[in-house]
């Protein structure tokens, strides 16, 4: 939930103190806060499986990825209907980019704790 509020309510952000102009390590911040926000993904497998959470009875890594591709997606696709946001294919991009590290992860820790 707060990531879909992240997403559409412009939370401390005025047209002069944008996102957009500032730069880390020549990237806009906005993007690389676009992936960064979508790993949230990740400490939430984490913290399931410190947990010994059972997120679903089969394939359970791809169908988390799975949501976790679709929450990408969605959360960028939002802005849609929001008239103060707008779309923006390059933040999708980075979303994407954010699920494939999730995605890269999750394989990992599932194969390093596959049981023998």
């Amino acid at each position: 939930m707060a990531l879909v509020v992240i997403n559409v309510i412009p939370i401390g952000i005025s047209s002069n103190n944008s996102l957009n102009s500032s730069k880390a390590l020549s990237f806009r911040l906005d993007y690389l806060i676009h992936s960064m926000m979508i790993l949230v993904f990740a400490l939430v497998w984490v913290w399931g499986k410190i947990h010994k959470v059972k997120w679903f009875a089969r394939y359970e890594a791809l169908k988390y990825c799975g949501i976790v591709l679709l929450a990408a997606v969605v959360l960028e696709s939002l802005q849609t209907l929001v008239p103060w946001r707008s779309f923006n294919p390059v933040d999708l991009v980075y979303n994407l980019f954010g699920t494939g590290l999730v995605m890269v992860f999750v394989a990992l820790s599932s194969w390093l704790t596959k049981p023998e």
